[in-house]
């Protein structure tokens, strides 16, 4: 693939291709791929991708850098419009800095400016120079609105977590070894749910959602330790679809597991967390072993 797309890849961009992102290619040897801008950290390599779905998810995220590299961020009108309270939260993170999650959060803002101005296509990507320079626009005019948007859903998940995180080590000073295989799988639950840029990583839209989960493990501790066989049999229904989901995972190249569907099977298995261990805090739709194992199903086929 990179032979057959040698012709129209290019490296070290720092603006948006004049001609635009194809959405598919084919070289004179017949072979299909898919262009891509694919974030390199300070640049973005224009790359042709073997499926569509990594093109997708590579392409995102490369919009995304050339987006943050087109604006100076305006921090300054951010702080001032920010808490007390709410820069006293943000102290409390898994990125080792307050600065580094305002970056993410920054990140999450400019996604959801991007899909928000990219109205006309059904997956808002950015294709066009004239549609990234609408994007470019909005990113301007709201970023400062939308980072303060941002942290306002993400100052309570980091009280949250803060909470869990204490009763936690407290549980383990007090508890019984019967309860330390629960404690264990809500400790690997919240490494997975709150860890460094996952603030962009669910995004604007699910940010309630990893909130509701949040709850959702309280309610667990709650009330897990007065029927731990319950739990445990909940707990195995979990294991089995986390095991054929890290299957799937490994199997796929790296750029593959972002792609949405395979994404969106993560967050069904958050949502059937919630059924098994949680069913007054409420799920987002019906989930169920079976329906998670088909989805995984269908991606790997």
């Amino acid at each position: 693939m990179r032979r057959a797309g040698s012709g129209v890849e290019r490296t070290g961009l720092t603006s948006f291709p004049d001609e635009g992102v194809a959405e598919s290619f084919e070289s004179a040897q017949g072979v299909h791929g898919f262009p891509a801008l694919v974030d390199t950290g300070s640049a973005v390599d224009l790359r042709v991708l073997p499926t569509r779905a990594e093109a997708d998810a590579e392409h995102r995220l490369g919009v995304r850098r050339l987006l943050l590299l087109g604006i100076s961020p305006p921090w300054k009108q951010i702080l001032a419009r920010l808490t007390n309270t709410q820069k006293l939260a943000l102290g409390h993170n898994p990125h080792g800095s307050v600065p580094a999650l305002l970056d993410d959060c920054l990140a999450a803002a400019i996604d959801a400016i991007r899909d928000d101005a990219v109205t006309d296509r059904d997956d808002h990507t950015v294709r066009s120079r004239e549609d990234f320079e609408w994007a470019l626009s909005a990113v301007r005019t709201h970023t400062t609105a939308k980072v303060v948007q941002v942290v306002g859903l993400v100052e309570p998940i980091l009280a949250k977590h803060l909470a869990l995180t204490n009763r936690l080590a407290e549980l383990d000073r007090s508890s019984s070894p019967a309860i330390r295989p629960m404690l264990a799988d809500v400790r690997a639950q919240l490494r997975e749910l709150v860890r460094p840029g996952f603030v962009a990583d669910t995004g604007l839209r699910r940010l309630p959602d990893l909130d509701r989960y949040l709850r959702a493990i309280t309610h667990r501790l709650d009330k897990a330790p007065a029927n731990l066989a319950r739990d445990a049999q909940a707990l195995e229904q979990v294991d089995l679809v986390e095991g054929r989901y890290a299957d799937l995972l490994d199997a796929l190249r790296p750029a593959q597991r972002g792609a949405a569907d395979v994404v969106d099977i993560g967050w069904m298995i958050e949502e059937l967390r919630v059924s098994l261990f949680a069913q007054t805090v409420g799920t987002a739709y019906s989930v169920s072993p079976q329906r998670i194992l088909k989805a995984i199903a269908k991606v790997g086929a």
